[in-house]
C-alpha cells in the first residue's frame, strides 16, 4: 500500500522522527512495530481529518502549493510519529502519558488538527491555495415565507432602544 493521492506525510520522514522503531534501513516494514501498512493508514486517516477541516474552511483539497503541502506533511509526520511512540509505550499517546488526560487519541488528534488548520489558514491563502467558499456563504437569509409572503426581521432596529441610526458611510 502507498499513501492515498490526497494524503500528506511521508513514512521515511516519520521514521526519521522515531528511528528506534524503524528497521536498520531507517524504514518501516512488515516486521516493525507499527508496520509500514499501519503507518501509511494513519497518515491517510489524519490527512482525511485535515482535508475535512480544510474543506469546511473553504479550501480546495488536497492542497497543491508546495509550501502548503510541506506544512501539512510536517504536521502529519509529527502526529503519526507520536502515534508510533504511543504504540511502543512512550510519548504523548503512551499508556503513562499525562498530556492526553482523559481524552482519547482521537479527541487529542482532532483538537490538534483543528488548532493547526485555524492557525495556518491565512498562511495557506498567502501561499496561494484556492479558497472557493467562505464561512459567510453558509449564512442564509429568507425574505419570504413558504407561502411566498414577505417576512420581516425578528429583530428590528427599534427593538434595541432608539430611532437614531448613524449612516457610517456618509459621516
Amino acid at each position: 500500500m502507498t499513501l492515498l493521492t490526497n494524503s500528506y506525510g511521508d513514512t521515511g520522514e516519520i521514521a526519521a522522527f522515531v528511528p528506534r522503531y524503524a528497521n536498520a534501513s531507517k524504514k518501516f516494514d512488515v516486521a516493525t512495530r507499527p508496520t509500514l501498512l499501519e503507518v501509511e493508514s494513519w497518515c491517510d486517516q489524519i490527512s482525511a481529518v485535515i482535508n475535512g477541516m480544510l474543506a469546511q474552511e473553504g479550501f480546495d483539497i488536497p492542497l497543491t502549493v508546495a509550501d502548503s503541502k510541506l506544512v501539512m506533511d510536517f504536521f502529519v509526520n509529527s502526529e503519526v510519529a507520536a502515534l508510533v511512540e504511543g504504540v511502543n509505550g512512550g510519548g504523548r499517546f503512551g499508556p503513562n502519558s499525562k498530556e492526553t488526560g482523559k481524552k482519547g487519541r482521537w479527541a487529542v488528534i482532532y483538537d490538534d488538527v483543528k488548532a493547526y488548520i485555524e492557525g495556518q489558514a491565512k498562511a495557506l491563502q498567502l501561499f496561494g491555495e484556492v479558497v472557493t467558499s467562505d464561512i459567510a456563504d453558509n449564512i442564509a437569509v429568507r425574505d419570504t415565507d413558504v407561502a411566498g409572503d414577505a417576512t420581516f426581521p425578528i429583530y428590528q432596529r427599534k427593538a434595541f432602544g432608539g430611532e437614531h441610526f448613524t449612516d457610517w458611510d456618509t459621516e
